[in-house]
């Protein structure tokens, strides 16, 4: 007979192996990767300390300076998000480079008010 072989228990299954031998290793698996980075730790935007915490689905709490923000679903910061920061960045450097201001939202003229008609 040969030996059993000595392993870590739950190595593979990390956190999904709560679920035992249900719903399949590829979902299993999924949901481990998923917990996994969710329960990461993330920092800050604002104070960038490594203490962010999901509050709910997509809102984003700092533990030691309070700012809440909103994010993606499982990681506070999208591979979207990000690029989508990126690219406003640009748009304003650029805009401030050729010397023109970003617009500034004007007051409604108002039809009444000055037109006197005599």
């Amino acid at each position: 007979m040969t030996s059993k072989q000595k392993r870590k228990k739950g190595k593979k299954t990390r956190s999904a192996g709560r679920f035992g031998v249900r719903y399949g290793r590829k979902i299993r698996q999924a949901v481990a990767d998923i917990e996994e980075r969710t329960h990461a730790a993330h920092t800050c935007p604002k104070c960038e300390q490594p203490a962010v915490k999901r509050t709910g689905t997509g809102i984003w709490t700092c533990r030691k300076c309070g700012y809440t923000f909103t994010g993606g679903t499982y990681v506070p910061f999208t591979s979207v998000g990000v690029s989508a920061q990126r690219t406003v960045k640009r748009i304003l450097e650029r805009g401030t480079e050729l010397g023109v201001e970003p617009k500034k939202e004007t007051e409604p003229k108002s039809v009444a008010a000055g037109s006197g008609g005599e």
